[in-house]
């Protein structure tokens, strides 16, 4: 087990998405996708842009590392649709058509991103996470050690340091599951998470 925590650029509710009481990770972070495995915890904190340096965005632990057709299939609801501002931010939109790699149309990425996206190889699911999004809570000093402080994202393998650090955030997480909204749930946002190009092949 390890934690794999980094530093979200763009938090508009797609990448992580938090919705249909599951957290997904299918989009951007190809490193921490690649290698993840189910039982690992997948820390995302704020961003200086954001004003939420140092604090929780949201925390998952993997429950599903599915590939991209597995994820397509198995997980409809969360392909991208027009409909709602929430499926307007579905992650699901990488799946082969024709023999080809396609993605959504109208996605909130696309063929610009498709690259670093499918270099992740797989989607991670979790039915256990604490999303609070622009409620981001502040993480005690013990644990500022496996935080990322740039880009890229830092792994911890200390399985005691990590167990500390879940026991207390399933202490002071009001429940389960989304628990806020996501800081940048805008046009604005959903135009930033197209030009993000966040890269996440280097470890800090």
């Amino acid at each position: 087990m390890k934690l794999s925590a980094y530093i979200i650029s763009v938090d508009s509710g797609f990448s992580p998405n938090p919705y249909g009481r599951r957290c997904t990770l299918t989009c951007c972070k190809p490193s921490i996708r690649r290698n993840a495995e189910p039982g690992d915890i997948i820390v995302g904190s704020g961003s200086a842009r954001s004003g939420l340096t140092g604090r929780l965005v949201y925390a998952m632990r993997v429950q599903q590392v599915l590939p991209f057709e597995v994820y397509w299939n198995r997980y409809p609801s969360k392909r991208p649709s027009p409909r709602t501002p929430v499926s307007r931010r579905g992650d699901n939109i990488w799946h082969v058509s024709t023999g080809a790699w396609r993605g959504v149309p109208g996605a909130l990425h696309n063929r610009m991103h498709q690259a670093r996206d499918l270099r992740g190889a797989n989607a991670l699911i979790a039915a256990e996470f604490y999303y609070f999004g622009r409620d981001a809570i502040v993480i005690p000093a013990a644990f500022a050690s496996m935080l990322a402080v740039t880009q890229g994202h830092k792994n911890t393998y200390d399985a005691a340091l990590i167990a500390r650090f879940w026991k207390w955030l399933s202490r002071v997480a009001p429940r389960n599951g989304r628990i806020g909204q996501p800081t940048d749930f805008t046009d604005a946002g959903c135009n930033a998470q197209r030009a993000d190009r966040d890269d996440d092949d280097e470890t800090c």
